[in-house]
Formats: C-alpha cells, sequence, structure tokens
C-alpha cells in the first residue's frame, strides 16, 4: 500500500514492534506511514484507533482487519484466556468494522472496501484449536453476511483465509521459520499482502467474496 502512495494507519498491540515496522517502511522512502498501539480486544482500543483515523487520515475507504492471536484448548485456557481470544480475533473485526462504515459512508465514494482476514483454520478444525476455531468462523460468517447488507451502499467486503504464515505467532524462531518458508511449510507474509492488494485494487464493481490461500505443504490435523 506504500508503495502505491496510499496513506495509511498502522496498529498493533504491541508498541515497541509497531514503531520498528513503521521505521522500517519510512526508511525505504516510502508514503509517511502512521501508527497506533492499541489492545483491540478493548472498545477503548477500537475507539483510540478511530480517533487517530479521524485526526489523521480524515476519513476511511479501506479496513483491513488482521488481528489474531492464538489459542490451546478450552479446557487448557482460563476465562481471561479464552475471553481475551474471542475479543481480539472476533469482536474487534466487528467493532472496527462498524465504525469504518460508518465513515466510508460519510465519504460518499463507491470504492470502499472491508477485507477481513480470517483463517483456513475454519475448514481444517484442527484438534487444540477449538477456541481460535470458534473464532475466525465467526469472521467468515460476518463477512459474508456483511457483504449482502452493504452490497446496496457499494461498500465491498471481502473474506481473506490465509493459511499458516510464517510470522512471529508461530511457535518457531525466526530460523526455522525461515527454513519452513523454505520448504513451503509457511507463506511468506509478502504473499499474504500481495492476497490483500488484489482485493483492495479491483475496479469498483467487482468483488473478490473469498480468497484462500496456503503453502503448499500446509498441516491439516
Amino acid at each position: 500500500m506504500a508503495d502505491c502512495d496510499a496513506k495509511v494507519l498502522l496498529t498493533d498491540i504491541v508498541e515497541g514492534e509497531l514503531q520498528q515496522l513503521v521505521e522500517q517502511i519510512q526508511g525505504s522512502g516510502k508514503t509517511e506511514i502512521g501508527s497506533v498501539a492499541a489492545d483491540l480486544s478493548t472498545r477503548e482500543g477500537v475507539a483510540e484507533v478511530f480517533r487517530q483515523v479521524d485526526d489523521w487520515l480524515g476519513g476511511l475507504d479501506l479496513l483491513v482487519a488482521c488481528a489474531g492471536v492464538g489459542s490451546g484448548p478450552l479446557m487448557e485456557m482460563d476465562d481471561a484466556g479464552w475471553r481475551f481470544v474471542l475479543e481480539t480475533n472476533l469482536a474487534s473485526y466487528v467493532g472496527c468494522t462498524r465504525l469504518a462504515v460508518e465513515r466510508m459512508r460519510a465519504s460518499g465514494r463507491d470504492d470502499c472496501s472491508v477485507i477481513l482476514v480470517g483463517s483456513i483454520s475454519v475448514h481444517i478444525k484442527a484438534v487444540g484449536e477449538s477456541v481460535y476455531n470458534a473464532a475466525k468462523g465467526g469472521v467468515a460468517s460476518f463477512a459474508e453476511t456483511l457483504r449482502k447488507e452493504l452490497m446496496p451502499e457499494h461498500i465491498r467486503v471481502t473474506l481473506i483465509e490465509p493459511g499458516a504464515i510464517g510470522s512471529a505467532m508461530q511457535p518457531f524462531s525466526p530460523e526455522q521459520r525461515a527454513v519452513m518458508m523454505k520448504e513451503h511449510k509457511l507463506l511468506p507474509p509478502d504473499e499474504v499482502a500481495d492476497a490483500i492488494m488484489f482485493a483492495a485494487t479491483r475496479k469498483p464493481g467487482v468483488d473478490v467474496v473469498t480468497l484462500r490461500i496456503e503453502p503448499q505443504h500446509q498441516k491439516i490435523v
């Protein structure tokens, strides 16, 4: 998006990592990137992000919701743990989308998009990921229904369903992740970014409804 001269606001829960990413992008001579550290599992965090949307972006025509935390089996999690997973992986999508659509309506544009990053976990249903799967299943259902609701307003909704990505969310070291990406067992993050950009850059009237992308040797159990 920075390569396309888009004005971008990034958010993450860890401020240090977020700033490191922003500096890396700006250091390459690309467009200015804004950022706000926030916990999207909370109302306050979502509200803070959209204060920055109004103050720094001055409006919105594209939302990419890509929050994600992993989980274990339900009976190995305490009450706070499983609630945090659901609030982060599902409720944040609903909250951010609602506020984003309000701003898209105000823009008067006919090429606005909501892109929700889900997971192929809803198809695999791997043992040990019951809470995570519940959240991502909710995202998939939310995306399909919302797409129909917003169709008359020319606001597109896309669901991106990646397989295992070579990101820090994986329980492997950076060196291990690099090897696994080379062996096609993990997706390079750039490939997921390309999928998001494909959906975001279609002409008005063209909907990318669901896009599933996974490494060639995706783990399926």
